[in-house]
């Protein structure tokens, strides 16, 4: 083994021991430990002190996102909540630069999520004036076709980015046209089809309070957050949980697929799908992702590190609520892309045989360790992991003890999970470069 490989080992291997030591003492090691509350119409929220600065993060996580959209309105939801984010008119945009305040928006499959961080002093005029654009959000036609043209931009740059490409490809192949398979910015024909009936029902459907989870991480303590946030938040329309319809059994279409494109490297991914999100299978699949293409050392580095194959590689799992998808990508020289592509099916089938060591097991569990508390240093982050585990149904206790359950998981578990869900039959090749 080589020198480096052994330092990145022996300190991956003293982390653990030190994440584990600390798990003795305190079962919350992220950060403060938070507390959970109902506003009076309904809305749980996660609150977690932390005075480091005086500022504010507010995560609004709103189950429901593209998996969504009705036949033939792909795109509806991010449409949806694009338009429930638009400022209705330039002083209130004035007024939030002048606070120093902003938000954003992501649209999942399963869910959405707003972002609002602000100074702590100005917390309360910020929410203030963001409640009231959710409560009588502006669907006007001109607004409406206004971020439609914004969505075709962001389709084209979608189809141009090679790994988001890739994704899109395999969760169409598994899945079909609609649900995880749909596209998250619509296309020509889906955008023109959707009236604003649509995003109206679709709004009322999905912004109520009992179908959000609100994570705050703030220096401001209970006392001057709970009435802050039930004066705004709690004046959101009480609601139900909305339910998304089930979705059928994902099934590949095509064994592989293949986009023709001019450029002096080829982009090579294999994807496969894993069970239904839950908190042992987010355990396993993040381990999974880890030890296949996650830093120096994972079972893909070979391709790179020794044969000069590729100068690219890495794993990511969409924990997608009723079926999650492992995509792994290389990227190589198109002279390379043949023997790139041979070399990385005999690893996919060296890794089904032989399942994981318990040497690899032990180096993936330290680095994903490592990786958890890198990705979750900052407020805002935290705050969205807390928001993620709470409004997908794992709790967000799971995020204050997520790296000792990673270090819990036992060489057994993974070999069973690799064996259920890996056999090469099961991978479907994705390739993108010259032909």
């Amino acid at each position: 083994m080589k020198s480096g490989k052994m330092i990145l080992f022996c300190w991956l291997g003293i982390l653990a021991l030190a994440v584990a030591v600390r798990a003795q003492d305190d079962p919350w090691q992220l950060g403060r430990k938070p507390q959970r509350f109902i506003l009076k119409n309904g809305l749980t929220v996660v609150l977690q002190n932390d005075d480091a600065a005086a500022n504010s993060v507010l995560q609004l996580f709103i189950r429901g996102g593209s998996r969504d959209d009705p036949a033939a309105r792909s795109g509806l939801a991010y449409l949806t909540m694009r338009l429930a984010l638009e400022i209705p008119d330039q002083t209130k945009l004035r007024q939030l630069v002048d606070f120093g305040s902003s938000f954003s928006l992501h649209v999942s499959k399963d869910y959405s999520l707003i972002t609002i961080r602000a100074l702590s002093r100005h917390m309360q005029p910020t929410l203030e004036i963001l409640t009231a654009i959710f409560l009588e959000p502006l669907f006007s036609s001109l607004r409406i076709d206004g971020i439609k043209a914004q969505m075709q931009h962001l389709q084209k740059r979608a189809t141009d980015e090679p790994n988001d490409l890739m994704r899109t490809l395999a969760a169409s192949n598994f899945f079909g046209e609609g649900g995880y398979g749909g596209k998250l910015f619509g296309d020509e024909l889906s955008l023109a089809a959707i009236s604003k009936k649509d995003i109206q029902a679709f709004f009322d459907n999905h912004f109520v309070a009992a179908n959000m989870v609100a994570v705050i991480i703030s220096d401001l303590n209970d006392v001057s957050l709970k009435p802050m946030l039930d004066s705004f938040l709690g004046r959101l329309p009480a609601g139900q949980e909305w339910l998304s319809p089930p979705l059928p059994a994902g099934k590949a279409a095509r064994p592989s697929m293949s986009v023709s494109r001019q450029s002096a490297q080829t982009h090579i991914a294999c994807a496969a799908l894993l069970p239904e999100l839950s908190v042992e299978n987010l355990l396993l699949a993040q381990l999974l992702q880890t030890w296949l293409g996650k830093g120096i050392g994972c079972k893909l580095w070979p391709l790179r590190d020794q044969s000069d194959l590729t100068y690219g590689v890495n794993a990511d799992v969409l924990p997608q609520k009723e079926a999650m998808l492992l995509n792994i990508y290389l990227k190589t020289g198109y002279q390379h892309s043949d023997d790139a592509e041979k070399s990385l099916l005999h690893i996919l089938r060296e890794v089904y045989e032989n399942g994981i060591s318990e040497a690899e097991l032990s180096a993936s569990q330290a680095y994903a360790q490592a990786d958890f508390w890198r990705e979750n240093e900052t407020r805002e982050r935290r705050a969205a992991t807390l928001a993620f585990m709470e409004g997908m149904g794992l709790s967000y206790r799971l995020a204050g003890n997520f790296a000792t359950r990673l270090g819990a998981v036992t060489r057994d578990q993974m070999n069973r999970f690799i064996r259920n869900w890996l056999a090469p039959q099961n991978w479907v090749l994705l390739r993108i470069g010259p032909q």
